[in-house]
């Protein structure tokens, strides 16, 4: 069997350390299939593999990258043929087994999907977790009855990052005319967020800053929400009647601090967001969205830099102390 390059991290008692390992493919047993990875991207929870006191990854040694986007090279069962495009996110992928950073990838067959007409190898790592987390949101909203008027005002937090960011953009792009971003540095990311779409850029102070009731003033019909924590104890009881919450992260935290009040008096709906273990059979549907009629005007502009191989190690160690705005994508090609 041929050989092939994967990224590893070893963990020593509060550090990791990265090699390049060279390996022999493995030969699929039926129900998996091995890819050749073509691109991956580096998302907050990649940069927390390097950190063992994280608790990202159990064991050492191990291979991270959570998605993945190449083409198949063995499918015993015949599902996929040789050379058919896929695309892989979630499912525990470097984190609990061995991720995307490597030249191949070996998965249950199921938990791929065929790449959508319309989407490269390459933009559906622009996308990748952020991009399909910001969709399941969008979902979310759009199913609340209030929303199907599209002058209702949505909030939307952590738009520097990639969930926040997608987000705006897949709306803007339904038509919704009230996006409010939020976020810690207004005066910094007032540009980036205003050219995904964003209608109005706020602090995240305006809307935190006590004191905070049980019931405020009514501002936002939806909200899509990374952040969690503070920040969403302070945005529930500003929700207007009827409106709706996607939560599907906890950069502010993981402790919710609230009372039955918005939910019993305003009739609010709390939806909770998980990408990693969305059925399979419903992620096409997500993914047609993505390639088609969600697809952002400018899918470039997500794009902060595409790095190679060789500038993982440093680039994750980096990222880990300050999260860049835009996206990073890897080219594993150039392995």
């Amino acid at each position: 069997m041929p050989n092939y390059q994967a990224f590893q991290l070893a963990a020593t008692d509060n550090a990791t350390t990265a090699t390049w390992i060279t390996q022999a493919q493995p030969e699929p047993q039926p129900g998996w299939a091995l890819v050749q990875v073509a691109y991956s991207d580096m998302n907050y929870k990649d940069a927390l593999t390097t950190d063992p006191k994280s608790g990202v990854i159990h064991h050492y040694p191990q291979t991270p990258g959570i998605d993945a986007a190449g083409t198949i090279l063995a499918c015993p069962s015949g599902n996929f043929e040789p050379g058919t495009a896929v695309v892989l996110t979630g499912f525990d992928v470097g984190v609990k087994q061995a991720g995307g950073y490597a030249e191949c990838l070996l998965v249950p067959e199921a938990w791929l999907q065929r790449l959508p007409t319309g989407l490269t190898l390459r933009e559906a790592m622009i996308f990748g977790t952020a991009g399909f987390t910001a969709a399941l949101s969008v979902q979310a909203l759009l199913q609340n009855p209030l929303l199907q008027d599209k002058a209702q005002p949505i909030l939307i937090s952590g738009g520097t990052g990639g969930v926040g960011g997608f987000a705006i953009a897949i709306l803007k792009k339904l038509g919704y005319q009230q996006l409010i971003a939020s976020t810690r540095h207004p005066e910094r990311a007032h540009d980036y967020l205003k050219a995904l779409g964003a209608t109005a850029v706020i602090s995240l102070a305006d809307l935190t800053t006590p004191p905070l009731k049980p019931l405020m003033k009514q501002q936002f019909s939806g909200y899509v929400d990374a952040l969690g924590g503070s920040t969403l104890s302070a945005v529930l009881p500003q929700m207007n009647y009827g409106g709706v919450v996607a939560l599907s992260g906890n950069a502010a935290g993981i402790k919710l601090s609230t009372t039955t009040l918005p939910f019993i008096l305003r009739g609010i709906q709390l939806v909770g967001i998980d990408s990693v273990y969305y059925p399979a059979q419903r992620r096409t549907a997500i993914w047609q969205h993505l390639a088609t009629d969600w697809r952002p005007a400018q899918l470039e502009q997500f794009v902060h830099s595409t790095i190679t191989p060789q500038q993982l190690a440093t680039t994750l160690a980096d990222y880990l102390h300050q999260p860049k705005t835009g996206r990073i994508l890897v080219d594993l090609q150039q392995a």
